[in-house]
């Protein structure tokens, strides 16, 4: 068994088989055409590869993609380098060909071939099947729990000191602070933005409105949020929370933008620096529980890369 980079024909087989796993709301024709967008977006262009893993007869037994993402290391002077981490999607093996392995192999494989990388730092990747089958090949899993909140009838405007635009992801990911932790990933606008392009792509079939605005600011604080896949929901991509009453007011917003556009609620995940805050917020239509899926797990692939449940994993880094 080997491993090789699909060529755009071999991509759009992968696209044929994998409908029946990820084509939820769309008919196969409108799943090909979504994943054509996917594939064109900038974000993918500059770092998204398709891997197969291919027998000795070049039948091809398992795949998956990466997307190139950015990190940053706490080096022995204290300053951060930056470098390269590779989220990981849609590891996929046909049902005829499960029960063998084959999804470990390729991510053994994938794993040695992300070492070579001059600047790689971790491979990330969000499981729906739990931790055991990519445990074994080296990944840790992170805490996942959820944050759900109702919408509420306002002007999303109300509460904030502004509403953000879609066009002003790069000022508004420039206000949130980096996380105080050896090591952590950082997305990039266009990498939000990506995000935001599976929500114009699903808007249509949810039946729902794009949010009219992309997040919102309070004092200190900041908040990215979007439709952002096959649910009709307010996502919060990114949340950079420096009091209670600032984290209140953004999610004040949030749960007023859900209205206004027609969305069942505002979805949340939590992570350590914010954590602290959220159970003052409790009551009033809001409710913390397991994540149902997308469990966070990184291996790291370099020596001295820190894995700990510290380690924070927004919805802005999700693929």
């Amino acid at each position: 068994m080997h491993l090789v980079a699909a060529t755009e024909e071999q991509m759009l087989q992968r696209d044929a088989l994998t409908y029946s796993e990820w084509g939820k709301l769309l008919s196969p024709e409108a799943y090909a055409t979504r994943e054509e967008r996917l594939r064109a977006h900038p974000w993918s262009r500059s770092g998204m590869r398709t891997w197969l893993l291919c027998a000795g007869d070049g039948g091809v037994l398992a795949s998956c993609e990466t997307f190139r993402t950015s990190s940053f290391l706490r080096t022995d002077g204290g300053s951060f380098a930056p470098g390269d981490s590779f989220a990981i999607a849609s590891v996929f093996t046909e049902e005829r060909l499960r029960g063998h392995g084959y999804a470990t192999r390729l991510m053994d494989l994938l794993a040695a071939e992300l070492e070579r990388q001059p600047r790689a730092h971790a491979a990330l990747l969000f499981s729906d099947v739990g931790p055991r089958i990519y445990a074994r090949s080296g990944y840790q899993a992170l805490p996942a729990w959820d944050w759900h909140l109702s919408p509420i009838p306002g002007d999303p405007a109300g509460p904030v000191d502004s509403l953000l635009r879609e066009d002003g992801l790069a000022t508004a990911l420039g206000r949130l602070r980096h996380p105080d932790v050896p090591f952590f990933f950082w997305p990039t606008p266009v990498q939000l933005d990506w995000h935001l392009e599976r929500g114009r792509i699903y808007a249509r079939h949810l039946g729902c409105s794009l949010p009219a605005s992309a997040g919102a600011t309070a004092g200190a604080s900041t908040i990215l949020w979007g439709l952002v896949g096959r649910s009709p929901e307010l996502t919060v991509l990114m949340l950079d929370a420096r009091s209670t009453s600032e984290a209140w007011a953004l999610l004040e917003a949030a749960r007023r933008e859900a209205s206004r556009s027609g969305l069942s609620r505002v979805v949340l995940w939590e992570e350590p620096s914010h954590a602290p805050l959220l159970p003052l917020l409790k009551g009033g239509g809001t409710t913390r529980v397991a994540r149902d899926g997308s469990l966070p797990m990184v291996r790291p692939l370099r020596p001295g890369v820190p894995v700990n449940p510290l380690l924070p994993a927004p919805r802005g880094l999700w693929v």
